[in-house]
């Protein structure tokens, strides 16, 4: 009888022993472990394909690019699995609003990570189509134009996905923060307002793209400029992410109950946008391997020239 009274009467922002929070079945301190453990599994892997790329001693635009993909998930990948341990160890009464906020902004910088790896990927499978290294026509060249056909449209739907988990965690975040008082005015739109702004604005990205400049995949294919800029904000999300993380697991639980309003509109509103720049500019730098392939040509490639007698393909 008396636990039964302790819990009616508890606050609703009191932190049971395993993390979960009053009014929801999901403990963002249970779930901690396994999502380390994912990015870390990510980020070795990137590792991976970082030093396999520098070890054939080769060295092109698409690859250079590459590796900046590569170097940037590796970053946040790490940054983030750290991140996650130590939402392992929160399990303070009282701590919900903390946990929540840590979790929500160590599932923004696996968000971006992610994309990165998958946009690598992309970049490392055609920095392998490029026409000086691949043989032209044969099943082999259809058999890669399918596969980056069907990679560079799992980055598009791990793009649209990503979005939808993140305005997901966003609004169970809003909903666990104001359980048992009464929530802002904006909490009820921002999370299908944001799918709908961020899907309108990758839909206009990839439109752009798709009417951008064709160019041959050995010379330059794509608008790499972009590059740099998702490089730039994915590492400053993953810096940032890390040392707020880091902030909030030293501030006391008291601070926490109830989370101040202006906290959780910050906490929500730096999750949903920071990565908003990195996707895009991974989306509209995508290469275009339609253009690339071996056997094609852009429209404004030019005439074919005739080779040179006297050069190195001289018979």
């Amino acid at each position: 009888m008396t636990s039964t009274t302790a819990g009616a009467l508890a606050p609703p922002e009191v932190t049971a022993p395993d993390g979960a929070c009053a009014g929801t079945g999901w403990s963002a301190v249970a779930s901690a472990p396994a999502n380390s453990q994912l990015a870390g599994v990510l980020a070795g892997f990137v590792f991976a394909g970082f030093v396999m790329i520098l070890t054939e001693r080769r060295t092109s635009p698409l690859r250079t690019a590459t590796l900046r993909l590569f170097i940037a998930g590796f970053i946040v990948l790490a940054l983030d699995s750290y991140a996650f341990s130590l939402l392992t160890g929160d399990v303070a009464t009282g701590a919900c609003g903390r946990v929540w906020t840590e979790s929500l902004i160590a599932s923004g910088m696996l968000v971006v990570g992610a994309v990165a790896v998958i946009s690598g990927m992309a970049w490392l499978l055609a920095s392998y189509e490029e026409p000086a290294e691949s043989p032209a026509g044969g099943t082999g060249a259809e058999g890669m134009r399918a596969l980056e056909r069907l990679l560079r449209r799992s980055v598009y739907g791990i793009a649209v996905l990503t979005v939808l988990l993140l305005s997901t965690a966003a609004h169970d975040y809003v909903h666990v923060v104001y359980d048992g008082r009464r929530a802002p005015w904006w909490a009820s739109w921002v999370s299908p307002l944001y799918v709908l702004l961020v899907g309108a604005a990758m839909t206009v990205t990839v439109w752009r793209r798709q009417r951008g400049q064709t160019r041959r995949i050995g010379d330059q294919a794509v608008r790499r400029s972009e590059l740099p800029v998702a490089f730039v904000c994915a590492v400053s999300y993953a810096v940032f992410g890390t040392a707020a993380i880091g902030v909030t697991t030293s501030t006391p639980v008291s601070a926490w109950n109830p989370v101040p309003a202006a906290v959780a509109a910050c906490t929500v509103g730096i999750v949903l946008i920071m990565p908003v720049p990195t996707v895009l500019a991974l989306l509209y730098a995508m290469p275009r391997a339609a253009t690339g392939l071996p056997g094609q040509r852009a429209p404004d490639a030019g005439p074919v020239s005739a080779p040179d007698p006297g050069g190195p393909d001289a018979a």
